[in-house]
């Protein structure tokens, strides 16, 4: 890419690790909403409808996991290939047959959206970063691109000059 000046690195998304992560949350989410359910009937057989509210947090999680597995593993799919590549001028965005050249000057903003804590490491989220084109479309670099919090110092650093 000439128009954005010298290659500097290239940053590979693992989709094998976000279609690991997939089934793990399908894995713990779906039995998680299962024993949710059992308690809930469990105790409305046994208090006649008391408090149910531990059994709905449980359900509430485990089917939260489970979106969240579903997600990932449409995700895996949907982006297989998918690679940043950094330039001096700017970045490209590639995945399937989508190739979206991010030169610096078309950036309207960029959003921090990484989290710290022990789910977001798991998922990858915790490395995020909203990139917004002038144009409207969008550019998420999350946890499952090796590198990704080197990539977002650089487009955090691009966009300050």
């Amino acid at each position: 890419m000439t128009e954005l000046g010298a290659y500097v690195e290239r940053y590979e998304t693992n989709n094998r690790r976000r279609a690991l992560m997939a089934v793990v949350a399908m894995v713990l989410g779906l039995p998680f909403a299962a024993l949710g359910a059992f308690l809930f009937w469990v105790g409305e057989q046994g208090r006649g409808g008391a408090n149910q509210a531990i059994p709905g947090v449980i359900i509430g999680c485990g089917l939260g996991l489970a979106l969240l597995g579903i997600s990932l593993a449409w995700q895996s799919v949907r982006r297989r290939g998918e690679v940043f590549t950094l330039y001096e001028a700017g970045f490209v965005h590639t995945w399937g047959k989508t190739t979206t050249v991010v030169p610096w000057t078309t950036i309207a903003t960029v959003t921090d959206q990484s989290k710290n804590n022990i789910l977001a490491r798991t998922f990858g989220g915790d490395v995020g970063c909203l990139v917004e084109l002038a144009d409207g479309r969008k550019v998420l670099i999350n946890g499952y691109t090796e590198g990704a919090a080197v990539l977002m110092y650089n487009v955090f650093e691009a966009t300050r000059r």
